[in-house]
């Protein structure tokens, strides 16, 4: 992987993790070099999420009104080159616990199984723990 002299670590992004693609590490989408992530210059990233109330009663423990079942789908890429973008798009699916704390945040907890990936990639096959506002 070659690094572009014109943008430094700063002007790049980064892509992986529960808050964009599930099912790799943080960063874990691209070249790394040296076990750090290179990042990339371009990204895009979908993801579908369809939600369910817990099997029981909202009433019951009352932790129904806060907590989610989902299944997900994420996919996203993450390149150097703008005409590379669609060339290897990584997909994961997988399932996991929402917990909504403060009307704010989320926490997440999910099974996550990457089906798509690159070479150079960190994959994080199993569960993974997220918090944060916005997920993909």
């Amino acid at each position: 992987a070659v690094v572009s002299t014109q943008s430094g670590h700063y002007g790049r992004v980064f892509c992986g993790a529960p808050g964009s693609v599930r099912g790799f590490f943080t960063d874990g989408v691209g070249d790394q070099a040296g076990g750090r992530p290179l990042g990339g210059l371009y990204h895009w990233g979908v993801g579908l999420s369809l939600h369910r109330h817990l099997p029981f009663s909202p009433y019951i423990w009352g932790l129904g009104k806060f907590m989610r079942l989902h299944g997900f789908v994420n996919t996203g890429s993450l390149e150097s080159q703008p005409g590379e973008l669609m060339a290897k798009p990584r997909v994961s699916v997988g399932s996991g616990l929402i917990i909504k704390v403060a009307d704010r945040f989320k926490m997440e907890i999910n099974y996550a199984l990457p089906l798509l990936f690159a070479p150079g990639d960190t994959i994080n096959r199993g569960f993974q723990f997220g918090i944060g506002i916005n997920f993909l």
